[in-house]
């Protein structure tokens, strides 16, 4: 959706607010009066335009528009009394970056599933997995230590360099989450090659009184129940600018179910809270927030491998050998998680010198990880790993509207310290670091016209720390590195229904303690791994491009991307097993290549009438290395997702209805290393991986939904189903796929009632 904001004598009005009451989402127009609006599923919205002066303006939309929306707001006598203006931009806005973005309806969709699965619904979105239960987000092919994670404006930090170490992060506190597509290093810092994704709350209460909103899930797969309840309110008009929020949430699932066999021991659960207190005045604030995400994750028994002929058998078997019945225990081996993060948010804002927003936070990550056998005692884990992290951004922003157009500035610092304790069995060594870096962002904006320049100073320090056994004396070793980087975007609007985005940038990102010195059994991934100490920091070149059209009843956006990242970093299969009293492992070592992403995200929708729509989105990437004339291992393979929609007239008391089928093809990644075995010396010798990509498969889908009006209450209903066929099939990006196919079908249910 698109549209303008204007006067009656047709000037625009900039930084008008358009509220959408259905989704509970604030956008402004811009220096000419546009607003676009993405992501909208097909219904009747109501728009509540705002602008002070101006007398409000209400209008009811129906999704998909058919042209540009024309808004006129007529002028009006007010009588100003002492009122708090409390701002809230979201996050993303302040990007000219390609952005993707889920809410509304397109959040209570995914309400239940883990961060990694709900982002799979964005176009450029992918997951890799260990097993059924623990899932991560991929962005155009890159993951874990290469995509950025805010949590309500905290950088999220834990042990996110293992790739079955999901983000600890409840999906119910976020109303909103932007992706924002591409390096995006200068405004958060280094790391953010592939991209950042900022999960951001709803607005605090403004009014007195008790609000909140309730969540009821299940999942016949798994059997799976969620509970998730959140409670906020203004406790008196009176102490004008308190506000306040509590939630928590509930969540268990038993063994998942392939449509032939359960697979055993793939229980989990969660428990997390979180509560949040604001002050808000007109020109300052304070914010206090809390959370703890707590989860025990049960791993697939089967992958647990004794000696060097169970492994081949393992790898070359259609099924597991054990097939249990459904229970929910859980047993080991296992994960045990819990992230705790205290964040201090404080601003001052002046009319002449902007806006001075500063944050502190701390979290703690604490991590154990035990065996299918104890090497560490009955009740410790094998694998222990504390990780407290301290965070501090200081940033500046300020606007000016100019003859010549609108200019928008940020600046700031942002700066973390981290510090490691294991114990028991070795993986990772303690260690200690700093990072620090300043930046500056430039922004003009004109007619149709959007320029942004950024320019960024990075400084990372890294000490790692050793025992030497036979002297029983500790040793360290010392990493420095520095980079600055740049970048450059631009936004015109070709026509009133056509705009075009393009931006060119720089990001780097330091290998992690995991890539230089790993060097054990890790229980989770059930690898062996290997770090190296000469790896160097990762320098990418990034360049994307995105037009987006809107007209009548068809709307589409084509982007397109590359990513040129010098010294990538990844986990390369090695040619053998590693074999350890424990067990016979698949075994792993980070290596370094020159390497390329490029890619094409397209998606497209079409209303028949204004009942019928179908909706297309297709993901394509190729990824090569260079170095070694080679394709990557573990790269996400070409998938399109299209659905066809059916949205009733409103009947009674039942609302915004609709019916949807919808179908998934992933393609066989083709673009893989070859692999070859051979028997040398009693024992299999593999190049390129130790099982080739599984075929490709089709995933049938339904949904269906309504809100339903009992008195004064509203509840919406979501039924889905997946893999409705029950299709066998195998996800290349599954680091458990040698031995056991994804899960089988399951229904779906899951209920909102807002209070």
């Amino acid at each position: 959706m698109q549209g303008l904001v204007q006067r009656t004598d047709g000037l625009p009005i900039p930084e008008a607010s358009i509220w959408i009451e259905e989704i509970h989402r604030n956008i402004q127009t811009d220096s000419t009066g546009h607003f676009t609006c993405t992501d909208l599923c097909q219904g009747i919205y109501t728009l509540r335009c705002q602008f002070m002066g101006y007398q409000p303006v209400i209008r009811k939309v129906i999704i998909p528009f058919s042209s540009l929306l024309s808004i006129q707001m007529v002028s009006q006598a007010t009588d100003l009394k002492a009122v708090t203006i409390i701002q809230h931009r979201y996050e993303g806005q302040q990007l000219l970056q390609v952005q993707a973005e889920l809410s509304g309806q397109g959040m209570d969709e995914s309400r239940g599933q883990s961060l990694g699965e709900s982002l799979k619904a964005l176009t450029g979105m992918y997951s890799i997995q260990t097993g059924p239960s623990i899932s991560k987000p991929v962005i155009h092919g890159l993951h874990s230590n290469r995509i950025l994670i805010l949590t309500n404006g905290v950088r999220q930090e834990g042990q996110q360099w293992g790739s079955e170490h999901a983000p600890e992060i409840d999906a119910f506190l976020a109303s909103q989450i932007t992706v924002i597509k591409g390096a995006a290093s200068i405004r958060y810092g280094s790391d953010a090659i592939g991209g950042v994704i900022l999960l951001e709350p709803k607005n605090m209460p403004t009014q007195p009184g008790i609000g909140g909103e309730a969540y009821v899930a299940g999942a016949s797969n798994g059997r799976m129940g969620v509970v998730s309840g959140m409670l906020e309110g203004v406790p008196s008009r009176w102490i004008q600018g308190l506000s306040w929020r509590i939630q928590g949430t509930l969540k268990k699932s038993g063994y998942i179910q392939t449509p032939r066999y359960y697979l055993e021991n793939t229980s989990y659960q969660e428990r997390n809270f979180s509560g949040d207190v604001h002050y808000d005045r007109k020109n300052a604030g304070l914010e206090v927030f809390y959370s703890r995400f707590a989860t025990k994750i049960g791993l697939f028994t089967e992958a647990q491998i004794g000696s060097l002929s169970d492994l081949y058998a393992a790898i070359h078997r259609s099924e597991p050998l054990v097939q249990p019945r459904f229970s929910y225990e859980l047993n080991r081996p296992y994960q045990d998680i819990q992230h705790d993060l205290v964040k201090l948010r404080t601003y001052v804002r002046s009319e002449r010198l902007g806006t001075f927003t500063a944050t502190l936070a701390r979290q703690q990550n604490l991590r154990q990880e035990y065996d299918y056998v104890s090497f560490s005692g009955s009740l410790n884990p094998e694998l222990y790993l504390k990780l407290i992290t301290h965070t501090a951004d200081l940033i500046w922003e300020k606007s000016k509207n100019a003859t010549s157009g609108q200019w928008s500035s940020t600046a700031g610092f942002t700066g973390f310290t981290q510090g490691n304790v294991r114990k028991y069995l070795f993986l990772i060594p303690n260690f200690r670091t700093y990072t620090g870096g300043v930046f500056a962002l430039e922004r003009f904006s004109r007619k149709q016209w959007s320029a942004e320049m950024g320019l960024r100073y990075d400084y990372r320090w890294l000490r790692a720390y050793f025992l030497d056994e036979p002297t029983n004396t500790i040793y360290y070793k010392t990493h420095n590195w520095s980079n600055t980087n740049a970048s450059l975007g631009i936004s015109y609007q070709l026509r009133p229904n056509l705009d075009l985005t393009t931006n060119v940038s720089t990001a780097w990102r330091a290998p992690n303690v995991a890539e230089l010195y790993s060097n054990g059994l890790h229980q989770s991934a059930v690898a062996y791994e290997h770090g190296n100490a000469n790896l160097r920091p990762e320098q990418a070149y990034n360049a994307s491009i995105a037009l987006h059209y809107s007209h009548q009843s068809f709307t589409a956006e084509l982007g397109l991307y590359s990513n040129l990242i010098s010294n990538y970093i990844y986990l390369n299969p090695d040619s053998l097993p590693l074999v350890r009293q424990r067990g016979v492992f698949p075994s792993y070592s980070y290596n370094q290549v020159r390497a390329t992403f490029k890619g094409v995200d397209l998606t497209f929708s079409y209303a028949f009438t204004t009942h019928l729509s179908f909706t297309s989105k297709t993901s394509l990437l190729y990824a090569y290395d260079h170095t070694n004339q080679d394709y990557l291992v573990f790269i996400t393979p070409n998938r399109t997702d299209n659905s066809i929609t059916y949205t009733l007239k409103d009947w009674k008391k039942m609302t915004r209805t609709y019916l949807k089928i919808s179908g998934l093809y992933v393609a066989r990644q083709t673009r893989a290393p070859t692999v070859t075995s051979r028997l040398e010396n009693g024992h299999f010798v593999y190049t390129g991986d130790f099982a080739s990509p599984p075929p490709g498969y089709f995933l049938f889908g339904a949904e269906m939904a309504t809100t339903l009006a009992l008195a004064k209450q509203s509840i919406g209903i979501i039924l889905s189903g997946t893999n409705l066929t029950n299709v066998v099939y195998r996800d290349y990006l599954n680091r458990f796929r040698y031995f056991a196919a994804e899960p089988g079908r399951s229904i779906n249910l899951k209920i909102k009632i807002p209070f």
